[in-house]
């Protein structure tokens, strides 16, 4: 018998709780490394009190031995301002005891299995299977002090006919288990009309559009109390844009917006993005503004960073400015247009705050003079790299750095990418409390009118997949490549510069833990084909990401049944593989930081 605990912590643990490296919610067979060869990637994972042993390759995705806790959400119209969650555990057998911790706030009303403990918590009776605990918890989230919006005015909130709420989630999980150690599932329902994401929900009557481009599937949720200022077309047209333009790293498969009524509430912000990809958005929002709060709260999911206090403004300063400057490259408002936006940061008091030091931001210059700043720092990277690189590329190295990001390491970041003048400019520019004069049309068209180097990838046109050297259709969507044990898969990638200056790539090759990129150097309209093979030895079900798409593959004893060669013509955009889905998170122990404007 082992003693565990899955402590509270802003981890992401994708698969059991063992300490081997994972790579996914469903994690992949372990093949043969591949050509060229691969090297494993460690994932966080929860920490145990009993000693474990890691394991040295991944394993083929599994269902067994699996805590699966449903949080069920409920309107309680009777208590305005109140939610129900009830949390079902389903159990795995090798469990003996089970402690869940509840949120602080919550008001236990009923439970079956579970049993009230002194500190708030509860505690499996080890006999009912499944186990449920029901509570209330307060919905309203209102504006601090210190926090954007007037104090007093909704974050989120419940009213009598709708909920826009936070999900409730089970923090600190503890037990005792004999044998295996399980894996962690949780799960959103709504009880009635409602909807709910990995960090967000919305209860009532509702419409629901989705639309997919870039590899990602983008869901808009509009209540039947809200008044959009927006087209659902024009909104998506707008994001999806975003989504294209952005080249700063992975990109979410799922990406929920829900339009906030604003009949209502008085709400603090304009719109919040908390979890890796849900936010909402205040309905009236207007798109044909510099200040278009839909792109804004769209790049907060394209930021992948642990910013430490000097380097916090980036996060709403390159929010507020990719905003701005994609609506003017959608030529949704003119440059003198954005050039008045972007201006309000050489206005007092936020021109004397210093970025590096958010003690000294007032009347938002974060978003204000930080946005100034960011966009300052764009035009002079494509100046010094004649337009080979541009902010994008700055943010792609942010989002790829380990452990807490400083204004030391961006300052590296920049170095490395135009040169050490710029870094100084950087540098003075972030702890300086004056600011650098908006810049000028012409100075614009210099740094701007050649577009960066930007990559899109496609599968290969003669031969995008093959097995042991045999042409094979690409499996349709949601259906797996079948393959017999030992043989081999190759898969073929066009890289093609769809921008326009000449810049480098790179093209990452993922197989469970393994991950192998190739990088290369293309010129505007340039394109280069590259081929990767992997071996499976071992039956079982695999993932392969590759340029933005994945494929999977089931390995088995049996070799498949010929299939008929078929035209793909798929295409597939950008780099980047994002963390899935909405209603279902597998083991996520903590809120990111939210984000809002």
């Amino acid at each position: 018998m082992s003693t565990w605990r899955a402590s509270v912590v802003a981890l992401l643990v994708l698969a059991s709780l063992l300490t081997a490296p994972v790579a996914a919610a469903a994690a992949p067979a372990s093949p043969t490394a591949a050509t060229p060869t691969s090297t494993a990637q460690s994932s966080p994972s929860m920490s145990l009190e009993s000693a474990t042993t890691d394991t040295p390759s991944p394993t083929p995705l599994s269902t067994h031995n699996e805590l699966r806790l449903t949080t069920t959400l409920d309107r309680t119209p009777d208590r305005v301002g109140e939610i129900t969650a009830t949390v079902t555990a389903d159990i795995p057998s090798q469990f003996t005891e089970l402690t869940l911790e509840l949120p602080a706030d919550a008001q236990v009303v009923a439970t079956s299995g579970f049993t009230r403990t002194a500190d708030g918590n509860v505690e499996w009776d080890s006999n009912s299977n499944p186990a449920t605990v029901t509570y209330r918890i307060d919905a309203n989230v209102r504006s601090a002090a210190d926090q954007p919006g007037a104090e007093g005015s909704y974050r989120f909130a419940d009213t009598a006919n709708w909920s826009l709420v936070q999900i409730p989630s089970v923090g600190d999980i503890s037990g005792r288990i004999v044998g295996d150690d399980p894996e962690i599932v949780r799960e959103t329902a709504i009880d009635g009309p409602g909807v709910a994401g990995d960090r967000i929900a919305f209860l009532g009557s509702y419409e629901q559009r989705t639309q997919t481009a870039h590899g990602q599937t983008f869901t808009l949720v509009v209540p039947e109390a809200a008044d959009l200022e927006a087209e659902p077309r024009e909104i998506f047209e707008s994001v999806t844009t975003a989504s294209d333009r952005l080249r700063v790293g992975a990109r979410d498969d799922e990406v929920l917006m829900i339009a906030a009524p604003t009949g209502d509430i008085e709400w603090a912000v304009r719109g919040i993005q908390t979890g890796d990809s849900d936010f909402w958005v205040r309905a009236d929002e207007p798109l044909n503004t510099p200040a278009n709060n839909w792109v804004h709260e769209y790049v907060h999911t394209r930021q992948d960073y642990n910013a430490a206090t000097d380097a916090r403004w980036i996060t709403e300063a390159t929010a507020t400015y990719y905003a701005a400057l994609l609506t003017l490259e959608a030529d949704r408002v003119d440059f003198d247009r954005f050039q008045r936006f972007l201006a309000q940061g050489e206005e007092e008091p936020q021109a004397s705050a210093v970025m590096t030091d958010p003690d000294t931001w007032e009347n938002f210059a974060n978003y204000r003079k930080g946005a100034l700043v960011a966009g300052d720092l764009d035009r002079r990277i494509r100046v010094a790299t004649d337009g080979e690189a541009s902010l994008d590329t700055v943010i792609r190295a942010i989002n790829s750095h380990e452990g807490e990001l400083t204004a030391r390491d961006v300052s590296g970041y920049i170095d490395r990418i135009a040169g050490e003048g710029v870094a100084n400019e950087a540098d003075a520019a972030t702890t300086a409390t004056t600011v650098d004069a908006m810049w000028g049309s012409d100075a614009h068209v210099a740094a701007f009118g050649g577009e960066p180097a930007r990559f899109a990838f496609r599968f290969a046109d003669d031969t995008p997949l093959s097995v042991n050297g045999t042409s094979r259709p690409l499996p349709a969507a949601g259906e797996n490549l079948t393959v017999a044990v030992n043989e081999t898969v190759s898969v073929g990638v066009t890289v093609e510069n769809v921008g326009g200056t000449t810049g480098d790539y790179q093209l990452p090759f993922d197989v469970g833990d393994y991950e192998t990129t190739r990088t290369g150097r293309l010129a505007p309209g340039e394109t280069t084909t590259h081929r990767f093979d992997q071996r499976f030895t071992d039956p079982g079900s695999y993932r392969i990401a590759v340029g933005g798409e994945e494929i999977r593959v089931t390995a088995t004893e049996n070799p498949p049944a010929a299939q008929s060669p078929v035209k793909v013509p798929t295409e597939i955009e950008t780099p980047g593989f994002g963390i899935g889905v909405a209603a279902v998170a597998v083991g996520l122990f903590a809120f990111r930081y939210s984000r809002e404007i």
